[in-house]
């Protein structure tokens, strides 16, 4: 149980309750899971192909990936270490708000949250805006189908994308109040489902003869239109530069983004299984599970196609050659070698129903994130209320499903707000805080590092493991926030806005905390200050 301070009106409360009213039950294949759909097997499955190939043509998919896989591991290390040490919701607030610093810890947590959150309605909104269009487009033009292709370009409207946006946010907050252990059987059947997408693609792709995509291009695309791609994506600017040093540096910039969310276990290690192992494991399985799927992907398509060629098309969809129709969609490729319908609409199905859980995903570790603020007193105490059937936090839940929709809109309208880019690079900016906490930990925090799991308390000689690893998490993330400024054509342009609205988040938290530890320590005669000597109940 937590200390409790005593003032001089007598002993008080430090936290909510005297336990969180949460229960553990994701085990290693549930963190997979989570960390495998917040990763996406269809969002993020489409990036290596429509993305990465045509901002760095000539750079090797397989190796961009590859770099990326084996860095995030470092990263994804350092977090499982958090949430070991403090098994609790917000498991990266707690530790650096009882290592490092309450206020910077929770105006960290803060921004994260308001841009996942954000984000979360930006990638509900990605479903009308994109994944429908490509995907009822693809059965349009492979079938022939006027009513496919118009629904998809209904569905990319504002009001399609709002309309179809709000009743994905209602299905993921309806599904997301349900007990932790419905809401890990409806992540597995979509987790099954992806796995069925990708065999799918994987039978269209390996099943066709070596020679056979020119000739399914051009039947869908018109005569001649192979051909002519790589050269007609040269003439709007593309370079091809085969060079292994741009490919490792591809690599380092590009993999949080490929790869953002195998680590949000951590964020609710409060409901994990032996957090010390189900963390690490849980992460790691989820980020070489997501690796070796696209990496065969890769393959299986350059055995078809020139990356010279993937590149050009990619190339053609970034820069917005529309007149050239450009289709850089992995999903697409298979599609026209094996164009039968039932294929197409078990991709479809399972893309979109992976699509809502990949916001679901969102959903859940947001809510648990503001669930640990109102547990230590810094929002109001019915925010972290616990429903006593579902065993869940519904008010926090309905709180992200508001700004969720809010994104939704956002999305719908050309807003940036939710844009993921700028999320990435927040995100990022946030994450300083509880590594830099994680990496110092041994040395601020001695008496608790010793009485920590043996997990977290490895060492390497004197130096104890997570400083180590930590120190190479930290190197990442900096490098990440100056690749941005470099790189952006990469990276997005982080402008004086962007900067504007990261440090206006991040100050609007301090303001919070400041406020809440004001109006308790007049209100109720507790300094919050207090709260953040102990560890939260579990």
């Amino acid at each position: 149980m937590a200390q409790v301070k005593t003032t001089a009106s007598g002993d008080r409360r430090l936290y909510a309750r005297k336990s969180s009213g949460l229960v553990r039950t994701i085990g290693v294949f549930g963190a997979m899971v989570f960390g495998v759909h917040c990763i996406s097997l269809s969002s993020s499955g489409l990036i290596p192909f429509s993305w990465v190939a045509g901002v760095w043509p000539g750079s090797s998919i397989i190796g961009v990936l590859t770099v990326a896989m084996v860095f995030c591991l470092f990263h994804a290390y350092t977090y499982a270490c958090i949430g070991a040490t403090m098994p609790r919701s917000a498991a990266d607030y707690t530790l650096a708000s009882r290592t490092l610093s309450a206020p910077l810890a929770f105006a960290a947590s803060w921004t994260l949250v308001i841009f996942s959150a954000m984000v979360a309605g930006s990638l509900i909104a990605w479903i009308p805006k994109t994944a429908i269009p490509v995907l009822f487009r693809t059965m349009g033009i492979v079938t022939n189908n006027q009513a496919f292709i118009n629904f998809a370009s209904w569905a990319s409207t504002t009001n399609g994308i709002i309309l179809i946006g709000t009743v994905c946010a209602l299905i993921t907050f309806v599904t997301m109040i349900l007990p932790t252990r419905t809401i890990l059987r409806i992540l597995e059947v979509g987790f099954f489902l992806g796995l069925g997408a990708w065999a799918v693609i994987y039978f269209q792709l390996g099943t066709a003869p070596a020679d056979a995509f020119p000739a399914a291009w051009d039947k869908f695309m018109g005569a001649g239109s192979y051909a002519g791609r790589i050269q007609l994506a040269k003439d709007n600017g593309m370079v091809v530069d085969p060079n292994v040093a741009k490919m490792t540096l591809a690599g380092l910039i590009m993999g949080f983004w490929i790869f953002y969310g195998y680590y949000i276990p951590t964020f609710f290690a409060g409901e994990v299984k032996q957090a010390e192992k189900t963390l690490l494991a849980g992460s790691w399985s989820s980020l070489i599970v997501t690796w070796a799927i696209f990496v065969v992907g890769a393959l299986l398509l350059q055995r078809l196609v020139p990356l010279e060629w993937i590149a050009a098309e990619s190339y053609l969809s970034n820069a917005g050659v529309s007149e050239a129709n450009p289709m850089p969609w992995i999903t697409f490729y298979a599609a026209i070698l094996k164009p039968y319908l039932p294929l197409l609409w078990f991709v479809a199905i399972a893309w979109i129903y992976t699509l809502i859980n990949l916001a679901q995903t969102y959903f859940f570790y947001c809510s648990r994130i503001i669930f640990a603020w109102s547990f230590d007193r810094l929002i109001p105490e019915k925010v972290c209320y616990i429903h006593p059937k579902l065993h869940s936090p519904i008010i926090a839940i309905a709180i992200i499903t508001i700004i969720a929709e809010i994104g939704i809109i956002d999305a719908a309208t050309g807003g940036v707000m939710g844009a993921q880019l700028n999320f990435v690079f927040f995100a990022v900016c946030t994450q300083l805080v509880p590594v830099t906490a994680m990496t110092l930990f041994p040395f601020l925090k001695p008496d608790l590092f010793e009485n920590a799991s043996g997990f977290v308390r490895r060492r390497i000689g004197k130096v104890p493991v997570i400083t180590i690893i930590g120190s190479i998490t930290l190197a990442y993330l900096l490098w990440m926030i100056i690749a941005s400024f470099l790189f952006p054509a990469v990276g997005g342009r982080i402008g004086v806005g962007t900067l504007g609205t990261l440090f206006g988040f991040i100050i609007s938290g301090l303001i919070v905390f400041y406020i809440a530890r004001s109006y308790r320590l007049k209100k109720e005669g507790i300094d919050i200050n207090w709260t953040f000597q102990s560890v939260p109940p579990v």
